[in-house]
């Protein structure tokens, strides 16, 4: 029964092991949104705390420049606070 229950310990340790390690990242393409005629891109977005979700119209430059600041604020904060190791 002892060796049982060490060798399921052993074997989660090594899955979480697996876990720790970041996934290599993918881009992932950006949601088409809809272009109307004054040449504003309006995509749906999810609202924190709610289910229904917000609709966002902005130029494609105004989008590009948000994903280039969302990134660096994430590897910003990704730089100055590691995640524990071990």
């Amino acid at each position: 029964m002892i060796a049982i229950t060490f060798a399921a310990v052993l074997m989660m340790a090594d899955t979480t092991a697996q876990a720790a390690q970041p996934a290599p990242v993918a881009e992932q393409p950006a949601k088409k949104g809809k272009v109307n005629k004054n040449g504003l891109v309006c995509k749906k977005e999810a609202v924190l705390g709610s289910k229904l979700p917000t609709k966002v119209c902005m130029t494609q430059e105004q989008w590009d420049e948000r994903r280039m600041i969302d990134r660096q604020n994430t590897e910003q904060q990704q730089r100055f606070n590691p995640q524990p190791v071990g």
